[in-house]
């Protein structure tokens, strides 16, 4: 009998003990996820972000095995972020927090290094958070023809280095299955100007090449500010030639068509319209920024 009853206590202490470490594991899952959620809003409202999230990622060995998990609510909020239409600089400051703790939890996940490159990079003053990004993407996903790709682009076109923007797509050339274009780009690259029309190409290129929505909606965009770029220096050059031909200033653009400087007005690709300024600028009435990197140069 004593033996049973010692059996008996045995387990009863056996089963409170389970009991008890399954209690305590589900209360500390439920401290560590609401931390984290409200980390989450916080991630990187500063530059850099130093939010819960991002610190762990930085040591994905104290995620106790919740890497996936963590990695998927970053990057649910990521595409939110990313979704924004015009985004704010904090916006991108957190987007980069954002990708940077995908890519930490889950090195292998190549989207986030498409999206980050790309959406970062329309940014100036987050191109370096873009680049880094696809240097990441590059060491761990060597076989993706794309991110070397993206890197030229940024390379050329945001830094104004034809020179390092080449040399990434030729290495985009040489992944294998990359298409027959990529060395004919970067060849190009090489050889000309940083012209709107030039980019034009590139973007449409990553165009035939995208399936994931968020990012084709990203490349919509970015066609529209650079076609809005192409004919804003159109009619600029237009306004200079007007001048030169009847020693006056046209008052409105449709002046231009008036005097058969041109056969007729560009349309505005955001659904706008184009307008002459009292200097002889043209701005359109849908975007607020021009693209700098495309400032029309003669030598070109």
């Amino acid at each position: 009998m004593k033996e049973d009853e010692a059996d008996i206590h045995r387990k009863t202490a056996s089963a409170f003990l389970a009991w008890m470490s399954l209690l305590l594991f589900f209360c500390a899952s439920v401290v560590f996820s609401s931390r984290i959620a409200r980390e989450r809003s916080s991630i990187s409202g500063r530059r850099g972000g130093d939010g819960l999230l991002l610190t762990i990622s930085r040591r994905p060995s104290f995620a106790f095995g919740f890497r996936n998990i963590l990695a998927d609510a970053a990057w649910l909020e990521a595409v939110q972020v990313a979704g924004v239409r015009r985004m704010a600089p904090a916006d991108y400051d957190r987007l980069a927090a954002l990708i940077e703790t995908v890519n930490n939890f889950d090195p292998k996940f190549d989207v986030p290094y498409f999206l980050g490159g790309l959406i970062l990079g329309e940014s100036p003053a987050h191109v370096p958070d873009a680049l880094r990004v696809l240097e990441k993407g590059r060491m761990e996903l060597p076989s993706a023809w794309r991110i070397p790709f993206y890197e030229g682009y940024l390379r050329y076109f945001a830094q104004g280095d034809p020179l390092a923007g080449g040399m990434a797509l030729e290495e985009a050339a040489r992944v294998p299955g990359s298409p027959s274009y990529v060395p004919l780009l970067a060849s190009r690259m090489l050889a000309e100007g940083r012209r709107p029309e030039t980019a034009l190409q590139f973007l449409s290129a990553m165009m035939r090449e995208e399936t994931d929505p968020s990012r084709l909606r990203a490349l919509e965009a970015r066609i529209r500010d650079v076609e809005t770029e192409r004919d804003i220096q159109l009619l600029e050059r237009a306004v200079e030639r007007y001048r030169k031909k009847t020693a006056s200033a046209p008052r409105a653009l449709s002046d231009l068509v008036a005097a058969g400087i041109l056969q007729g007005l560009p349309t505005e690709p955001n659904g706008g319209g184009y307008f002459l300024e009292p200097d002889g600028s043209v701005r359109s009435d849908r975007v607020a920024h021009r693209l700098k990197v495309f400032r029309y140069d003669a030598r070109h």
